[in-house]
Protein backbone atom coordinates (compact mmCIF):
# COMPACT_ATOMS: atom_id res chain seq x y z
CA UNK A 1 0.00 0.00 0.00
CA UNK A 2 1.11 3.48 -0.79
CA UNK A 3 1.68 5.63 1.95
CA UNK A 4 2.07 9.66 1.06
CA UNK A 5 4.16 12.40 2.24
CA UNK A 6 6.68 10.59 4.86
CA UNK A 7 10.15 12.20 3.17
CA UNK A 8 8.90 15.77 3.86
CA UNK A 9 6.73 18.01 6.25
CA UNK A 10 3.51 18.71 4.86
CA UNK A 11 1.60 21.93 4.49
CA UNK A 12 -1.26 20.34 5.57
CA UNK A 13 -2.29 16.79 6.55
CA UNK A 14 -5.94 15.65 6.54
CA UNK A 15 -7.47 13.18 9.10
CA UNK A 16 -10.17 11.37 7.14
CA UNK A 17 -10.83 10.88 3.73
CA UNK A 18 -14.51 11.75 3.22
CA UNK A 19 -16.15 14.15 1.50
CA UNK A 20 -14.63 17.52 3.69
CA UNK A 21 -11.34 15.46 3.61
CA UNK A 22 -11.36 15.32 -0.34
CA UNK A 23 -12.63 19.25 -0.49
CA UNK A 24 -9.65 20.00 1.83
CA UNK A 25 -7.06 17.92 -0.63
CA UNK A 26 -8.44 19.46 -3.91
CA UNK A 27 -8.28 23.19 -2.42
CA UNK A 28 -4.88 22.84 -1.13
CA UNK A 29 -3.95 21.22 -4.18
CA UNK A 30 -5.01 24.07 -6.47
CA UNK A 31 -3.17 26.88 -3.90
CA UNK A 32 -0.11 25.09 -4.42
CA UNK A 33 0.01 23.22 -1.17
CA UNK A 34 1.25 19.57 -0.55
CA UNK A 35 -1.35 18.00 1.53
CA UNK A 36 -1.83 14.14 2.25
CA UNK A 37 -5.11 12.44 3.54
CA UNK A 38 -5.06 9.81 5.71
CA UNK A 39 -8.17 7.40 6.74
CA UNK A 40 -8.31 4.19 8.41
CA UNK A 41 -9.82 2.22 5.38
CA UNK A 42 -9.94 3.30 2.16
CA UNK A 43 -11.45 6.73 0.68
CA UNK A 44 -14.83 7.53 2.39
CA UNK A 45 -14.11 4.57 5.03
CA UNK A 46 -17.15 5.82 6.81
CA UNK A 47 -19.58 6.40 3.74
CA UNK A 48 -18.78 2.57 3.13
CA UNK A 49 -21.14 1.83 6.28
CA UNK A 50 -24.27 3.11 5.46
CA UNK A 51 -26.74 0.62 3.96
CA UNK A 52 -25.73 -0.82 0.78
CA UNK A 53 -28.69 -0.06 -1.25
CA UNK A 54 -28.79 3.97 0.19
CA UNK A 55 -29.78 6.56 -1.85
CA UNK A 56 -28.79 9.96 -0.97
CA UNK A 57 -31.85 12.57 -0.19
CA UNK A 58 -29.43 15.38 -1.60
CA UNK A 59 -29.30 15.47 -5.21
CA UNK A 60 -26.27 15.17 -7.45
CA UNK A 61 -25.42 19.08 -7.75
CA UNK A 62 -25.38 19.09 -3.92
CA UNK A 63 -23.20 16.46 -3.82
CA UNK A 64 -20.53 17.82 -6.33
CA UNK A 65 -17.08 18.91 -4.99
CA UNK A 66 -15.48 21.37 -6.75
CA UNK A 67 -16.93 21.17 -9.86
CA UNK A 68 -16.41 17.43 -10.69
CA UNK A 69 -19.63 16.18 -12.44
CA UNK A 70 -21.19 13.42 -9.99
CA UNK A 71 -23.49 11.50 -12.86
CA UNK A 72 -26.26 8.91 -11.66
CA UNK A 73 -29.22 7.24 -13.55
CA UNK A 74 -31.56 9.85 -11.34
CA UNK A 75 -31.50 13.36 -9.20
CA UNK A 76 -30.43 11.25 -6.18
CA UNK A 77 -27.63 9.22 -6.43
CA UNK A 78 -27.05 6.28 -4.66
CA UNK A 79 -24.34 4.87 -2.18
CA UNK A 80 -22.27 3.08 -5.28
CA UNK A 81 -22.69 5.87 -7.43
CA UNK A 82 -21.15 8.30 -4.70
CA UNK A 83 -18.59 6.11 -3.74
CA UNK A 84 -17.35 5.78 -7.37
CA UNK A 85 -17.45 9.11 -7.70
CA UNK A 86 -15.52 9.57 -4.68
CA UNK A 87 -12.38 7.21 -6.19
CA UNK A 88 -13.03 8.90 -9.93
CA UNK A 89 -12.01 12.22 -7.73
CA UNK A 90 -9.40 11.44 -6.57
CA UNK A 91 -7.85 9.78 -9.64
CA UNK A 92 -8.81 12.35 -12.03
CA UNK A 93 -7.19 15.28 -9.43
CA UNK A 94 -4.40 12.73 -8.57
CA UNK A 95 -4.99 13.57 -4.64
CA UNK A 96 -2.51 12.35 -1.92
CA UNK A 97 -4.86 9.92 -0.10
CA UNK A 98 -3.26 7.18 2.39
CA UNK A 99 -5.72 4.38 3.43
CA UNK A 100 -5.83 1.48 5.91
CA UNK A 101 -4.01 4.12 8.59
CA UNK A 102 -5.84 4.81 11.76
CA UNK A 103 -4.29 8.30 13.03
CA UNK A 104 -3.62 7.41 16.79
CA UNK A 105 -2.41 10.83 18.15
CA UNK A 106 -1.15 14.00 16.80
CA UNK A 107 1.20 16.10 18.63
CA UNK A 108 2.17 19.58 18.30
CA UNK A 109 6.02 20.50 18.72
CA UNK A 110 8.00 23.50 17.59
CA UNK A 111 5.01 24.76 15.58
CA UNK A 112 4.67 21.27 13.76
CA UNK A 113 2.45 18.45 14.26
CA UNK A 114 3.26 15.08 13.99
CA UNK A 115 0.35 13.14 12.92
CA UNK A 116 0.98 9.38 14.42
CA UNK A 117 -0.82 6.39 12.44
CA UNK A 118 -0.89 2.56 12.74
CA UNK A 119 -1.69 -0.07 10.05
CA UNK A 120 -3.19 -3.37 10.17
CA UNK A 121 -0.44 -4.63 11.31
CA UNK A 122 0.04 -1.89 14.16
CA UNK A 123 3.13 -0.85 11.98
CA UNK A 124 3.90 3.36 13.08
CA UNK A 125 4.27 5.83 10.66
CA UNK A 126 4.61 9.49 11.35
CA UNK A 127 4.15 12.35 9.39
CA UNK A 128 5.40 15.87 10.11
CA UNK A 129 2.84 18.94 8.77
CA UNK A 130 2.73 22.98 9.11
CA UNK A 131 -1.56 22.16 9.54
CA UNK A 132 -3.75 19.19 10.52
CA UNK A 133 -7.18 19.29 9.64
CA UNK A 134 -9.48 16.74 11.45
CA UNK A 135 -12.00 15.33 8.98
CA UNK A 136 -13.30 12.18 10.54
CA UNK A 137 -17.02 12.64 10.20
CA UNK A 138 -19.04 10.74 13.14
CA UNK A 139 -20.46 7.58 11.62
CA UNK A 140 -17.68 5.28 13.22
CA UNK A 141 -18.62 5.91 16.91
CA UNK A 142 -22.20 4.74 17.24
CA UNK A 143 -23.92 5.57 20.50
CA UNK A 144 -23.94 2.78 23.19
CA UNK A 145 -26.50 2.09 25.47
CA UNK A 146 -24.59 0.55 27.68
CA UNK A 147 -26.95 -2.69 28.79
CA UNK A 148 -26.41 -6.08 29.10
CA UNK A 149 -25.93 -7.98 26.13
CA UNK A 150 -24.88 -5.53 23.88
CA UNK A 151 -21.68 -6.93 22.67
CA UNK A 152 -23.24 -10.55 21.49
CA UNK A 153 -22.81 -11.09 18.33
CA UNK A 154 -26.60 -11.05 16.81
CA UNK A 155 -26.69 -6.96 18.03
CA UNK A 156 -25.71 -4.48 15.50
CA UNK A 157 -25.59 -0.35 15.35
CA UNK A 158 -25.14 -0.44 12.12
CA UNK A 159 -27.71 -1.63 8.65
CA UNK A 160 -26.15 -3.13 5.57
CA UNK A 161 -29.51 -5.10 3.95
CA UNK A 162 -32.39 -6.90 4.57
CA UNK A 163 -31.60 -10.05 3.56
CA UNK A 164 -29.50 -11.10 6.14
CA UNK A 165 -32.89 -10.99 8.87
CA UNK A 166 -35.51 -12.36 6.43
CA UNK A 167 -37.65 -14.89 8.00
CA UNK A 168 -36.05 -13.35 11.66
CA UNK A 169 -37.65 -11.41 14.85
CA UNK A 170 -35.93 -8.59 14.18
CA UNK A 171 -35.44 -5.53 17.51
CA UNK A 172 -35.49 -2.25 15.54
CA UNK A 173 -34.24 0.22 18.77
CA UNK A 174 -34.64 3.71 18.27
CA UNK A 175 -37.34 6.45 16.71
CA UNK A 176 -35.52 8.00 14.24
CA UNK A 177 -35.41 8.21 10.62
CA UNK A 178 -33.04 5.56 10.01
CA UNK A 179 -34.86 2.78 12.81
CA UNK A 180 -38.04 4.05 10.98
CA UNK A 181 -36.51 3.43 7.34
CA UNK A 182 -35.17 0.02 8.43
CA UNK A 183 -37.80 -0.87 10.19
CA UNK A 184 -39.88 -0.61 7.11
CA UNK A 185 -37.34 -2.49 5.10
CA UNK A 186 -36.96 -5.48 6.83
CA UNK A 187 -40.50 -5.90 7.00
CA UNK A 188 -41.06 -5.76 3.38
CA UNK A 189 -38.01 -8.54 3.04
CA UNK A 190 -39.94 -10.89 4.80
CA UNK A 191 -38.45 -9.99 8.63
CA UNK A 192 -40.97 -10.00 11.62
CA UNK A 193 -40.19 -6.68 13.11
CA UNK A 194 -40.49 -5.28 16.36
CA UNK A 195 -39.49 -1.68 17.56
CA UNK A 196 -38.75 -0.50 20.58
CA UNK A 197 -38.47 3.36 21.66
CA UNK A 198 -37.68 6.01 24.81
CA UNK A 199 -40.60 8.36 23.43
CA UNK A 200 -44.26 8.44 22.00
CA UNK A 201 -43.71 8.62 18.55
CA UNK A 202 -41.31 8.71 15.20
CA UNK A 203 -38.68 11.93 14.02
CA UNK A 204 -38.60 10.59 10.99
CA UNK A 205 -39.43 12.24 7.74
CA UNK A 206 -42.98 13.53 6.96
CA UNK A 207 -43.25 11.19 4.07
CA UNK A 208 -41.86 8.03 5.99
CA UNK A 209 -43.51 8.60 9.07
CA UNK A 210 -47.30 7.64 7.72
CA UNK A 211 -45.89 4.66 6.27
CA UNK A 212 -44.50 2.88 9.81
CA UNK A 213 -47.66 4.18 11.77
CA UNK A 214 -49.94 2.53 9.18
CA UNK A 215 -47.62 -0.44 9.33
CA UNK A 216 -47.93 -0.74 13.15
CA UNK A 217 -51.91 0.10 12.97
CA UNK A 218 -52.47 -3.04 10.85
CA UNK A 219 -50.37 -4.94 13.18
CA UNK A 220 -47.27 -5.82 10.64
CA UNK A 221 -44.45 -4.09 12.44
CA UNK A 222 -45.24 -4.82 16.53
CA UNK A 223 -44.16 -1.50 18.65
CA UNK A 224 -43.26 -0.49 22.15
CA UNK A 225 -43.37 3.05 22.78
CA UNK A 226 -41.98 4.50 26.11
CA UNK A 227 -39.97 1.58 26.96
CA UNK A 228 -35.94 1.12 28.03
CA UNK A 229 -34.32 -1.96 26.67
CA UNK A 230 -33.08 -3.35 29.83
CA UNK A 231 -31.39 -6.62 28.61
CA UNK A 232 -30.37 -8.99 25.67
CA UNK A 233 -30.39 -12.13 25.55
CA UNK A 234 -29.22 -14.88 22.81
CA UNK A 235 -32.76 -16.23 22.41
CA UNK A 236 -34.73 -13.08 23.69
CA UNK A 237 -34.82 -9.61 24.80
CA UNK A 238 -36.47 -8.06 27.94
CA UNK A 239 -37.93 -4.15 27.61
CA UNK A 240 -38.73 -2.09 30.66
CA UNK A 241 -41.92 -0.19 30.60
CA UNK A 242 -42.61 2.95 32.13
CA UNK A 243 -45.06 1.06 34.12
CA UNK A 244 -46.30 -2.53 34.88
CA UNK A 245 -43.95 -5.67 34.55
CA UNK A 246 -41.05 -6.43 32.30
CA UNK A 247 -41.78 -7.35 28.96
CA UNK A 248 -39.75 -10.46 27.27
CA UNK A 249 -40.08 -11.02 23.74
CA UNK A 250 -38.53 -13.72 20.98
CA UNK A 251 -35.79 -12.21 19.44
CA UNK A 252 -32.89 -13.70 16.59
CA UNK A 253 -31.29 -10.21 15.61
CA UNK A 254 -30.88 -6.34 17.41
CA UNK A 255 -30.37 -3.18 15.49
CA UNK A 256 -29.44 -0.13 17.39
CA UNK A 257 -30.23 2.66 15.58
CA UNK A 258 -29.20 4.64 18.47
CA UNK A 259 -27.41 7.12 16.41
CA UNK A 260 -23.81 8.25 16.53
CA UNK A 261 -20.90 10.42 18.68
CA UNK A 262 -18.86 12.66 17.23
CA UNK A 263 -15.01 11.58 18.28
CA UNK A 264 -13.42 14.60 19.52
CA UNK A 265 -10.52 13.04 21.24
CA UNK A 266 -7.86 13.86 18.81
CA UNK A 267 -8.23 17.42 19.08
CA UNK A 268 -9.01 17.97 22.64
CA UNK A 269 -5.41 15.86 23.37
CA UNK A 270 -4.46 19.03 21.98
CA UNK A 271 -5.96 21.61 23.92
CA UNK A 272 -8.83 22.34 21.43
CA UNK A 273 -11.68 23.87 23.46
CA UNK A 274 -15.07 21.63 22.90
CA UNK A 275 -18.76 22.63 23.84
CA UNK A 276 -19.22 20.32 27.24
CA UNK A 277 -23.17 20.07 25.65
CA UNK A 278 -23.25 19.58 22.27
CA UNK A 279 -19.77 18.11 21.75
CA UNK A 280 -19.02 20.90 19.58
CA UNK A 281 -15.54 22.64 18.94
CA UNK A 282 -14.58 25.84 19.07
CA UNK A 283 -14.44 27.44 15.80
CA UNK A 284 -13.50 30.29 14.17
CA UNK A 285 -15.05 31.68 10.53
CA UNK A 286 -12.23 29.34 9.22
CA UNK A 287 -13.03 26.72 11.04
CA UNK A 288 -9.56 27.00 13.32
CA UNK A 289 -10.22 25.45 16.51
CA UNK A 290 -8.44 27.48 19.55
CA UNK A 291 -5.40 25.50 18.70
CA UNK A 292 -3.73 27.35 15.81
CA UNK A 293 -3.08 25.57 12.90
CA UNK A 294 -5.07 23.04 14.00
CA UNK A 295 -8.42 22.51 12.02
CA UNK A 296 -11.88 20.52 11.76
CA UNK A 297 -13.80 20.04 9.12
CA UNK A 298 -17.13 17.82 7.61
CA UNK A 299 -20.26 16.77 9.99
CA UNK A 300 -17.36 16.79 13.11
CA UNK A 301 -17.88 20.81 13.41
CA UNK A 302 -21.50 20.17 14.02
CA UNK A 303 -20.74 17.56 17.20
CA UNK A 304 -24.25 15.90 18.72
CA UNK A 305 -26.38 18.43 16.03
CA UNK A 306 -25.45 16.39 13.05
CA UNK A 307 -28.39 17.32 11.11
CA UNK A 308 -26.95 20.70 11.22
CA UNK A 309 -23.62 20.10 9.02
CA UNK A 310 -23.57 17.94 6.01
CA UNK A 311 -22.03 17.14 2.25
CA UNK A 312 -24.33 19.77 0.92
CA UNK A 313 -23.33 22.81 3.31
CA UNK A 314 -19.87 21.58 4.02
CA UNK A 315 -18.27 21.53 0.52
CA UNK A 316 -16.83 25.31 1.36
CA UNK A 317 -14.67 23.95 4.51
CA UNK A 318 -12.07 22.82 2.40
CA UNK A 319 -11.39 26.58 0.60
CA UNK A 320 -11.70 28.65 3.42
CA UNK A 321 -9.58 26.26 5.20
CA UNK A 322 -7.10 26.81 2.88
CA UNK A 323 -7.89 30.56 2.23
CA UNK A 324 -6.83 31.03 5.78
CA UNK A 325 -3.90 29.70 5.99
CA UNK A 326 -2.76 31.37 2.76
CA UNK A 327 -3.61 34.51 4.97
CA UNK A 328 -0.94 33.63 7.46
CA UNK A 329 1.82 32.36 5.34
Amino acid sequence: MKTYGLDATQDIIVVGAGPAGLGVLLAAKQAGLSAVAIDKGPVASALCSHPTYMRWFSTTDKLELGDFPLVSTEKNPTRQEYLAYLRAFVRFFDLKVTTYREVKSILAENDLFRVAAMDMYEREFVWSARHVVVATGFYDSPRRMNIVGENLPKVSHRYSEAHWYAGHDVLVIGAGSSAAEVALELYRSGAHVTVAMRGTSFETKYWIEPDIENRIKEGSIECYRNVEVEEIRPDEVVLCPERGPLITIPNDFVLAMTGYEPDTSLISSLGAVIDGKCRKPLLNHYFETTVPGLYVAGTLCAGTESNTVFVENSRDHGPRIVEHILKKR
